[in-house]
């Protein structure tokens, strides 16, 4: 119970989708990658340096994972109260993020605003560089991060492939049999219910305690491990089933 019970982020993860925040600083080329991985354009893409005001998320299946990308506002200091705003939801799309796809144009001089993108980066649990604008003349080449670098160019496709594998390396299928990872919270408190009475009747037979009460606890057990199976439904379910829907006779 305690190895099914600790698939749970994992399997959240495969049926939600991975949260991916795209950061950069404007027209680094955030927006085009978006599109490129999405295969049609989701996002407006002007040659006019702050664009995206605000947050799109969309999913899309890299790496053989779910991908829930958002891309986000360019990161930059800015007076217009506007760009503010979504330079601020940036910042909070990366608190929030699995991953990050932290966006440098290659075909520019390296600038401070890089710098601070990649720090930020650097906070998330799982983090790749997209040197992008591959398709043009490079100007940056070393970065200062320790974090993987990927060249790659939204306009010709380039490097999208390794991008793909560099997310699978980092989320691995799971190489266990069907049925032997849990997708959603309620499987999740189910078995974590289980997993307490469980523990709590091991602690009554080392106590000394009398067969009935260790026989409680695991009857508990049984039942939370049952809705887990189907065999046993709690009411609060069945009312909810009842109050949603239309069910005959």
């Amino acid at each position: 119970m305690k190895a099914l019970l600790a698939s749970f982020d994992r399997g959240r993860l495969m049926t939600q989708g991975i949260p991916t925040a795209i950061v950069g600083r404007p027209n680094a080329g955030k927006s085009s990658l978006l599109n490129a991985l999405l295969g049609y354009e989701r996002a407006i893409v002007t040659a006019v340096p702050g664009t995206t005001r605000d947050t799109i998320e969309e999913k899309l299946r890299l790496g053989g994972q779910l991908l829930r990308l958002t891309d986000t506002a360019g990161i930059r200091e800015t007076a217009d109260p506007v760009e503010a705003l979504g330079v601020r939801r940036s910042r909070e799309a990366v608190e929030n993020a699995e991953l990050v796809f932290a966006v440098v144009d290659g075909s520019e001089a390296f600038t401070d605003e890089d710098a601070e993108i990649l720090r930020l980066a650097e906070t998330a649990k799982h983090a790749l560089v997209l040197l992008n604008k591959d398709d043009l003349e490079r100007r940056t080449v070393a970065l200062p991060t320790r974090l993987p670098v990927l060249p790659v160019s939204a306009v010709t496709g380039e490097g999208l492939e390794a991008l793909a594998d560099a997310v699978r390396a980092l989320y691995p299928l799971p190489g266990v049999p069907a049925g032997e990872i849990l997708t959603n919270a309620r499987q999740a408190d189910a078995v974590a219910r289980a997993l307490e009475s469980m523990e709590a009747a091991c602690g009554a037979m080392r106590q000394g305690m009398t067969p009935d009460i260790v026989l409680t606890e695991v009857e508990t057990a049984m039942n939370a491990l049952g809705e887990l199976t189907g065999k046993s439904v709690r009411e609060d379910v069945t009312n909810r089933i009842f109050a949603r829907f239309c069910v005959g006779k």
